[in-house]
């Protein structure tokens, strides 16, 4: 038996039924994005205003101020190259009316940007230093410290757990519990200690990643007592973005005349953008941070704006052949 094998036309009109349902209703479901933008104006500056009281049109030079690659390899960051995060910048920048100088020399501010993935605290390094330091109130116990603190009288020596302390045979029952106060203080302290450097080490790199991102002054008007009203999870939130990879950008205007005429950095404004790095790509989320963060070039933002983005997402999901139009059908369509 001879099988007819079905010209480039039917695969085509077959493929149209495969999975099709599928697709439809997976189109819907969504992913959020958190896109988070703070703007900040130093030194009394203020848009200079045109005739029409528009905002003047400026000038400017722009700047390489840095890249932070994050903890490990990220080929979406990686690979983009300062100039093309120029370039689209300047898109935006010319819609808000920043335009690059013709003249150098004649620039009105000078950008300077920044772009990178934050590193947050070490999680895991946290973690055990906690452990150390709960290790050392439980030793208290080990080395016979009773409720309250006070040591434990043991009756005879062979009580004593041979890890805590060791002791001479000269030595008496009140020098014995002396030592093993002695011994459960150091242990607690040294505990207390390591909790605190623990603890010291996550707010130290929570206060790094607040100020790059703008992040700070939001978190001290929610540091209140509604944190136990109700409102402690806004920020929990804040909290957790400074606690996972965020990519960013930061756009700082400075006076560039003041800096070639006084040799002095004046800034005037500063805006950050970011979003979460897990999950997402930063060559593709690139203008879309630049997008919203574009509207505050040279404005305060007041507060800042966390916005929630529906992002679609498509799932073919499993195929399923519907059935195969013959030929003749398939030619008619």
């Amino acid at each position: 038996m001879i099988m007819k094998t079905p010209s480039l036309r039917t695969i085509a009109a077959a493929l149209l039924c495969v999975g099709i349902s599928n697709v439809a209703t997976a189109i819907g479901d969504t992913d959020s994005v958190v896109t988070a933008v703070f703007s900040r104006s130093f030194n009394g500056y203020e848009r200079p205003a045109g005739p029409d009281g528009s905002p003047a049109l400026q000038t400017y030079v722009v700047s390489q101020g840095g890249y932070v690659p994050g903890l490990g390899a990220d080929p979406s960051i990686d690979n983009v190259k300062f100039a093309g995060i120029v370039r689209i910048l300047g898109k935006y920048l010319a819609n808000h009316g920043y335009f690059p100088a013709k003249d150098a020399k004649k620039a009105d501010i000078m950008l300077v940007i920044h772009w990178g993935k934050t590193i947050p605290f070490d999680r895991a390094g946290h973690q055990n230093l906690l452990v150390q330091g709960l290790q050392g109130f439980d030793g208290l116990q080990q080395l016979g410290m009773g409720i309250g603190g006070s040591p434990v009288a043991f009756e005879s020596r062979n009580e004593v757990p041979p890890s805590a302390i060791s002791f001479s045979p000269e030595q008496t029952e009140g020098q014995v519990n002396a030592a093993i106060a002695e011994a459960a203080k150091a242990q607690m302290i040294q505990g207390i200690m390591e909790i605190r450097m623990g603890e010291q080490i996550r707010d130290d790199a929570n206060t790094h990643n607040a100020n790059l991102l703008g992040y700070s002054a939001e978190l001290s008007a929610r540091d209140n007592t509604s944190l136990f009203a109700g409102a402690g999870d806004s920020y929990r939130d804040l909290i957790a973005d400074l606690e996972t990879e965020r990519y960013y950008v930061s756009v700082t205007a400075y006076d560039f005349q003041e800096a070639l005429q006084h040799n002095t950095n004046k800034g005037l404004w500063r805006t950050v953008t970011s979003i979460q790095a897990r999950g997402n790509r930063f060559d593709e989320k690139l203008i879309a941070m630049i997008e919203k963060s574009s509207r505050y070039f040279g404005h305060d933002s007041g507060r800042l704006v966390r916005q929630f983005d529906r992002t679609p997402r498509v799932s073919i999901g499993e195929l399923k052949v519907l059935g195969v139009v013959e030929e003749e059908s398939a030619g008619q369509n």
